[in-house]
């Protein structure tokens, strides 16, 4: 039978996930470190728990709807886009630069490996150990005791998971290509059930639907006929 909630969930297992919490962390001690407007201080981290929050939703939506995860993963994109732009501003206004692309602390956190969770592994404690891994392996680079350094690695960690959060837009928009949505499955699962609960033709092993007899002695009554009708077969059964 079609397997309706295929690839359900998992966010946890997600790099794009790991790394939006890692940035909402880091967001969160940056700010309570050196942003003094209570506005501004509520946006940033508000836009750093919605790149985070959205790629949650989005992934336990895909049972049902991969178009509200496609629109959840791309509100999440965009939430650390927006997050981006703070920390450019936060660097540009202190009349420093942000980081160039081949800088080496730039290609140093770009190539950084996330710690991921172990096969079997998908519990909230076994995430929070993994984050307190990745916390530690980023540590050099997220010290609010250095505004300067944190907010441009916080840029380039923005721009490494707009990458991932693309790539996986693009995958679930493969998958909705390949297996189609939650309808066109459930109709299909439908279907399945149908087929295995109805006869075989006695005459070619076919499956059977019902049919109802349009002329003769019969007319009105409905019966089994062959799916096979239109290729020659003409199987019919009595419907007990």
């Amino acid at each position: 039978m079609t397997d309706l909630y295929h690839n359900r969930g998992g966010y946890r297992k997600l790099d794009s996930f790991m790394l939006a919490t890692l940035i909402y962390y880091a967001t969160v001690e940056f700010c309570r470190a050196h942003i003094t407007s209570a506005r501004q201080h509520e946006q940033m981290t508000q836009a750093a728990r919605s790149g985070r929050q959205n790629i949650a939703e989005g992934s336990e939506r895909s049972a049902t709807s991969r178009e509200t995860e496609i629109k959840l993963t791309d509100v999440a994109r965009a939430s650390l886009a927006e997050l981006q732009l703070d920390f450019e501003d936060f660097i540009n206004l202190a009349h420093h630069s942000p980081w160039p692309d081949d800088a080496p602390e730039s290609v140093e956190l770009w190539h950084l490996r996330l710690a991921r969770l172990n096969p079997g592994e998908s519990s909230a404690h076994h995430f929070s150990k993994a984050v307190a891994e990745n916390r530690a392996l980023f540590a050099k680079w997220l010290n609010p005791a250095e505004p300067l350094p944190m907010a441009n690695a916080l840029v380039r960690l923005c721009e490494r998971a707009d990458l991932l959060l693309r790539k996986q837009i693009d995958g679930i928009t493969q998958r909705f290509l390949e297996e189609g949505g939650f309808r066109e499955n459930l109709t299909r699962g439908r279907l399945e059930v149908r087929d295995a609960q109805n006869p075989v033709c006695p005459q070619c092993g076919k499956p059977m639907q019902k049919r109802k007899a349009k002329s003769g002695p019969h007319a009105g009554k409905e019966f089994w006929g062959c799916t096979g009708y239109g290729e020659g077969c003409r199987g019919t059964r009595e419907i007990e």
